[in-house]
Formats: C-alpha cells, sequence, structure tokens
C-alpha cells in the first residue's frame, strides 16, 4: 500500500503540474507506462520462473542472451529514433554521447539486468519483485537532476513512501529469529 500510495502522489503532482491543452501527450504517457508496467511484471515472472528452473541457465549467460535480445529490439526501434544530434552537435560532442549511451547501456542495462537475474535466482519472488520501485525511485532522482531541480514537497513524499514500502517488505521477509530458533539450528548442525 505504501508504494501504490506514493506512486499515486508522484503521479498526480507531475500531471497536475503538466500543461492541461496537452491531454493527448499526457494520456499516451499513461498509456506507455501501463504497458512498460506490464512488460516488467510479466518479465520479473518469466525471470524469476526460468532462473528458478532444473535446468536455469548460468546467470551470466542468461543476462548476455538478454543484452542480445535488447539489442536487436534497439535496432528495430532505430527508424523511429530522432537524429537531430548530428544536425546540431559537433563530433566531439557526438563521439562523447555514443562513449556515455555505451558506458550507460553497460552499467545500467546489462549490469542491472545481472543482479536482478542474481537477484530472482535467490529471492522469493515477492520480495525480487520489489526492485522495480528502487529503479522508479532513482528515475526520479534522475528526473529531477536532468531538470536541474529538487523534488516538490509531494513528490519527495512519494518517493520516501516507495522507499519504505520496499523497506517494509524487506522487513516483513526478514524477521528476527527467537533465541530458541538458533538453538535449534546450531544442535541441528551438531
Amino acid at each position: 500500500m505504501l508504494i501504490a500510495i506514493g506512486v499515486a502522489i508522484v503521479n498526480v503532482v507531475t500531471i497536475s503540474a503538466a500543461d492541461v491543452s496537452d491531454t493527448a501527450s499526457i494520456m499516451l504517457g499513461i498509456l506507455a507506462s501501463s504497458a512498460a508496467l506490464a512488460i516488467w511484471i510479466a518479465y520479473g515472472l518469466v525471470n524469476a520462473a526460468v532462473m528458478r528452473s532444473g535446468d536455469a541457465p548460468d546467470g551470466l549467460q542468461w543476462t548476455g542472451l538478454q543484452g542480445v535480445g535488447a539489442a536487436i529490439g534497439s535496432l528495430l526501434l532505430l527508424p523511429l529514433a530522432s537524429f537531430e544530434l548530428t544536425d546540431t552537435a559537433s563530433a566531439s560532442e557526438t563521439f562523447h554521447f555514443i562513449g556515455w549511451a555505451l558506458v550507460m547501456g553497460l552499467a545500467s542495462s546489462w549490469f542491472a539486468t545481472w543482479c536482478w537475474v542474481v537477484a530472482s535466482r535467490r529471492l522469493p519472488l515477492a520480495l525480487s519483485a520489489q526492485l522495480i520501485v528502487a529503479e522508479t525511485v532513482f528515475g526520479l532522482a534522475y528526473g529531477f537532476m536532468f531538470e536541474g531541480r529538487l523534488p516538490y514537497l509531494a513528490e519527495a513524499g512519494g518517493a520516501v513512501l516507495q522507499f519504505a514500502g520496499v523497506c517494509s517488505a524487506i522487513a516483513a521477509f526478514c524477521k528476527p529469529r527467537s533465541l530458541s530458533d538458533l538453538s535449534k539450528t546450531s544442535v541441528a548442525k551438531v
């Protein structure tokens, strides 16, 4: 509930601050966000199922395969991309942009996917699914940095609620053990 309330607060504040005359753009954004959420849910479920199966692939191989798939998907979307940068940027700025895109692709896509694969294999699905909220909170932080502003109080509150929701989920899965449980475990090991 904390996560849902936090997401709702952030979205209400953002949409209310948007240009109301651009309703079609806002609706397209909501539709795209909903589709992305559905895809992430499906990805999380399929990824967890694959990584927990008896014949699960090696984590690095699985991550590499997903990277190849993402690269092919990116190539298919390339005709839809905007190439205005080539008209307005110098050669050094273009190479800097390409280098930064490669670093971010490796760091945030490949490495993050590998971490997700490891988490999917070792954590309960309900807990590993919480990782998407961390991505949302970091996305907000990057957005605020891009806009060069601090979050509004309601946006910050929404992000804090999302973070608190994840912490609550982690706490629910990490119940402290009683001394009697610890002694039973110690006796069983002996």
